[in-house]
C-alpha cells in the first residue's frame, strides 16, 4: 500500500511554497492536504502481523518519526509518497518502514496525539503546516467523494464521476459575504460570460478563493435546485481548481438520480 501511496497535488503545492511563501501558496498546501493518502514513518517500530496476516498482532509497538517546529513544539513528520522517506534514511533505505492512510485521518491523529505542527516531506522541498490553521476545515463538512471525483484524468471521464459522487447525495458549501446589508452567497461567471451558481467541496476550497468569505453547508439536492433556477447557466465547483462546469443537462441528470 505504500508503494501505492503518490499525492501529487500535495506535493505540487508544496513546490510551489518553497519557490514563493506567502498566503495564497500556503493556503495551496492547507487545501490539498485535506485529500489523497499520506505516508508516517514508522521505522524502527516492532510491528508483527496475525498468522493469517490480515491484521497486526497484539504486542506491536508503533514509533513515527518526528520533530519539532520553529516554536519549538512538537511536530509529526508525513511524506506524499516513499521515496520521499527514503530520502530521510538513505544510510540505511532497506529498514524503511511506513504506514499509509487518508490524509485527512493523518492530520486528526495528528491533532489528537498533541501535536502543533505536521511537516511534509521534511527532507525537502517541505512545508510545515500548523494544525491549528486547519482544524477549521476538518471540524466543516466536507464532500470528500466530489473531491476525489474532480482529481479524474480527462475532462469528460471527470463530469462522469463528478455527477456519480453528486448523485450519492451529501453537502456541498456555498461561499458566503456578510455584509451590514445582509448575506450575500458568492456566484461568478463561466468563460463564455454566462451567470453560474458556485459550490466547494470543503471550508479550504472557500478560504483559498477569498480569505473573507465565511461559508455554509447545502444539501446537494438543494444546490442543484438552486443552480436550475432562471438565473443560472450552470453550476461549477471549486473554482480554484481542478474544476469542472456542469450544465443544465448535467445537473437534471443529478437531480434525477438523488433518492427522494
Amino acid at each position: 500500500m505504500a508503494d501505492l501511496v503518490d499525492n501529487a497535488p500535495l506535493r505540487h503545492a508544496i513546490a510551489q511554497f518553497v519557490e514563493k511563501s506567502d498566503q495564497s501558496t500556503y493556503l495551496e498546501v492547507v487545501r490539498n492536504i485535506l485529500h489523497g493518502s499520506l505516508l508516517l514513518d514508522t521505522t524502527g517500530s516492532e510491528i508483527a502481523m496475525t498468522e493469517d496476516g490480515s491484521s497486526i498482532a497484539e504486542g506491536s509497538t508503533f514509533a513515527f518519526r518526528e520533530g519539532t517546529g520553529p516554536d519549538g513544539e512538537r511536530a509529526l513528520f508525513a511524506f506524499t509518497r516513499q521515496a520521499e522517506v527514503v530520502r530521510m534514511h538513505e544510510d540505511a533505505p532497506a529498514a524503511v518502514q511506513t504506514v499509509a492512510q487518508p490524509a485527512a485521518a493523518t492530520l486528526a491523529f495528528a491533532v489528537e496525539q498533541g501535536y502543533t505542527w505536521l511537516y511534509l516531506d521534511p527532507a525537502g522541498p517541505t512545508c510545515g503546516v500548523k494544525l491549528a490553521d486547519i482544524e477549521f476545515a476538518l471540524k466543516t463538512a466536507r464532500n470528500d467523494a466530489v473531491k476525489t471525483a474532480l482529481d479524474t484524468d480527462g475532462p469528460t471521464w471527470m463530469k462522469t464521476a463528478v455527477i456519480d459522487a453528486l448523485s450519492k447525495g451529501g453537502t456541498l458549501l456555498y461561499a458566503v459575504n456578510e455584509t451590514p446589508d445582509g448575506v450575500q452567497v458568492r456566484t461568478s461567471t463561466n468563460p463564455d460570460g454566462q451567470h453560474v451558481a458556485l459550490a466547494f467541496t470543503s471550508a479550504a476550497e472557500v478560504v483559498v478563493r477569498s480569505t473573507t468569505d465565511s461559508w455554509t453547508a447545502i444539501d446537494v439536492s438543494r444546490i442543484v435546485s438552486d443552480a436550475l433556477g432562471e438565473n443560472f447557466s450552470g453550476l461549477v465547483i471549486n473554482p480554484a481548481g481542478p474544476w469542472v462546469e456542469l450544465n443544465r443537462d448535467d445537473l437534471l441528470q443529478v437531480q434525477s438520480r438523488l433518492a427522494p
